[in-house]
């Protein structure tokens, strides 16, 4: 497979296109991410890695985009492992949200006016609430931002030609969508049903949501990792983790199996997700992420052989990415070119680096050693010894989708792993 080929080449910078690659539109992509700590409810206790993931996500999608903008507050912590970063930074406020919408909406519409079709990464952190008429809210600094903000300043006036929405937030499924919304008097009904009917994906069919949370369910952190645990899973799986047939595209149903491949032996039902992902109606294979399009990125292929739970650490002491690998699969990570990594599992680690932007490390080749860590705190055991427990590929996935009766990405093609 080309992606494969292109990653074992010892000259390929980037993994290319094929040749209809040109006729395609370009597809110049931004992210606006949203990261808070804090709630706007008393009783909601500060969040200890909002900031955190806010950081991870900007680095995940900055080298795959014209501009990404960080709305967060990071804490002493977490500035000292991102050096710089919050020089770059904002606070999560409204009028903060509202300039950058309208500086990235200018530039989205400069694209579609030469032929391009503009794709937006809107990502939100931190706390979330479902109100007493039904209507979630996710938390900035001054105040809430509901549902209705959400379409009326976001979705409806937005310049993307597609639109990726990812919240991890308590009750986020509320945030977006209206289902469960609480009784109301019948005189307010009719009108509470033309107002609801404007909020939907329905009638946006250009966006996707991948949301934390399906009911009114609090969102887990992890200490080991410094992350929400939902993020984490879409982290790894944006970076490639979750490209189950190998083919340099992260679709929306390669991303729903591989998380929940990733908490099915969760046995406490506490942390037990129940996401809610939903892909873009006008087209379901759209991918979240595409490794082909030319980044800032090193690359890292696990050829087949290598099997089991492994995961990407950094020099700061990062879990960048997660897997657990069937043996038979290949996989490619894109990860920043700029740090140190070192691949791990239970008991040994291999180190490894890029040598520029564009290299590809064949982790077949990597020297292994063996190495111990203490686990940090029994209350993690489940998150510890549970997540990503079971075997992610094309077996799982296949399985998957037939449980869920939807149709699979295409099959996966023996890879020709000459170079």
């Amino acid at each position: 497979m080309r992606l494969l080929r292109c990653a074992l080449a010892a000259g390929c910078a980037v993994f290319l296109g094929g040749s209809t690659a040109s006729a395609a539109p370009e597809r110049p992509a931004y992210a606006l991410i949203l990261a808070n700590n804090t709630g706007t409810e008393p009783q909601q206790a500060p969040l200890r890695y909002a900031d955190d993931d806010g950081a991870r996500y900007h680095e995940l999608l900055a080298p795959r985009t014209k501009e990404a903008v960080l709305l967060t507050v990071l804490d002493a912590d977490t500035q000292a492992l991102h050096p710089g970063l919050a020089a770059r930074t904002a606070p999560p406020t409204r009028a903060a949200l509202r300039d950058a919408l309208a500086r990235l909406n200018a530039r989205m519409a400069a694209d579609k006016a030469r032929g391009a079709e503009p794709v937006l990464y809107f990502v939100f952190t931190g706390h979330g609430k479902r109100g007493p008429a039904g209507e979630g809210a996710v938390s900035l600094l001054d105040g809430a931002f509901t549902r209705t903000d959400l379409y009326t300043q976001v979705l409806a006036s937005s310049t993307a030609s597609r639109i990726h929405l990812i919240v991890d937030a308590c009750d986020s499924y509320y945030f977006v969508n209206s289902r469960g919304a609480l009784p109301v008097a019948p005189a307010q009904a009719v009108a509470v049903r033309e107002t609801l009917a404007a909020r939907e994906l329905s009638r946006y069919p250009h966006v996707g949501a991948v949301l934390s949370t399906t009911r009114e369910q609090e969102s887990h952190e992890w200490s080991a990792i410094r992350s929400g645990v939902f993020s984490h899973q879409v982290l790894s799986a944006l970076a490639g983790a979750a490209d189950v047939n190998a083919d340099g595209r992260v679709e929306y149903s390669e991303l729903s199996a591989f998380i929940a491949a990733a908490n099915q032996g969760v046995d406490d039902v506490r942390g037990r997700l129940e996401v809610s992902i939903q892909p873009p109606a006008l087209d379901r294979n759209a991918p979240l992420v595409d490794l082909g399009d030319r980044s800032r990125l090193g690359f890292l292929l696990m050829p087949p052989g290598l099997e089991g739970r492994v995961w990407v650490e950094d020099a700061r002491g990062l879990r960048v990415a997660e897997l657990n690998k069937e043996r038979e699969r290949s996989v490619v990570l894109g990860l920043p070119a700029t740090q140190r990594y070192f691949l791990r599992s239970t008991g040994r680690e291999a180190p490894f680096h890029f040598s520029r932007e564009g290299a590809v490390v064949d982790a077949g080749g990597l020297a292994w050693r063996e190495n111990t860590f203490a686990a940090r705190g029994a209350v993690e055991d489940a998150f510890r010894d549970r997540l990503f427990s079971v075997p992610f590929g094309p077996r799982f996935y296949q399985g998957y989708m037939a449980s869920i009766g939807q149709s699979p990405v295409a099959d996966e093609q023996q890879p020709d792993l000459s170079p």
